[in-house]
Formats: C-alpha cells, sequence, structure tokens
C-alpha cells in the first residue's frame, strides 16, 4: 500500500486499476496457463492461516472438521461444493 488515507487517493487508485485492468490484461492471453496458476497458487499460500486452524483443532474437533471439509471442498471440487459442506456439517 502507498499510504494514502484520502477519498481522492482511493478515486486515483481505481483510475490506475481499470486502466491496468483494459490495457495490461490483453497480455496475459499469450501466457501458458500453467504459470498463471502458478502465480496463484503463490499469492494464495499466504493468505491461509495454519495457526487459526491448529486453534479451532484446540477447542472444538468437530468445527475443524468442518473447516478442512470446506477447505478441501473449495481446492479440489469448487467453492459452492466447498460452502456446502462447511453448511451440512455444522
Amino acid at each position: 500500500m502507498a499510504g494514502c488515507q484520502t477519498a481522492v487517493s482511493n478515486i486515483i487508485m481505481s483510475i490506475v486499476v481499470l486502466l491496468t485492468l483494459l490495457f495490461i490484461t490483453p497480455l496475459f492471453k499469450y501466457t501458458p496457463n500453467a504459470i498463471l496458476a502458478a502465480i496463484i497458487i503463490a499469492a494464495v499460500l499466504g493468505l491461509i492461516d495454519y495457526e487459526a486452524a491448529l486453534l479451532i483443532w484446540k477447542i472444538d474437533k468437530f468445527d475443524f472438521i468442518a473447516c478442512m471439509g470446506a477447505f478441501f471442498g473449495v481446492v479440489f471440487i469448487s467453492v459452492e461444493i466447498g460452502l456446502l459442506i462447511a453448511v451440512s456439517k455444522t
């Protein structure tokens, strides 16, 4: 983040993102899918909170099973199935 705190900075940032999407996104057409997948996986690995999963394991085993069911459902099947697994287990 740039450290900006005003509403004008949000407007400028949204314009920059819009221009980036308009003009740079077509270049991804030539990028192999394996490379795009590797970029996404590398970005998502930082979002996984292992400590929270261990805390859920220590507090309630049933919630941990629901958490892992949702995680594996989303990763290996689809978001809808992962959410369905989580909701059905709770």
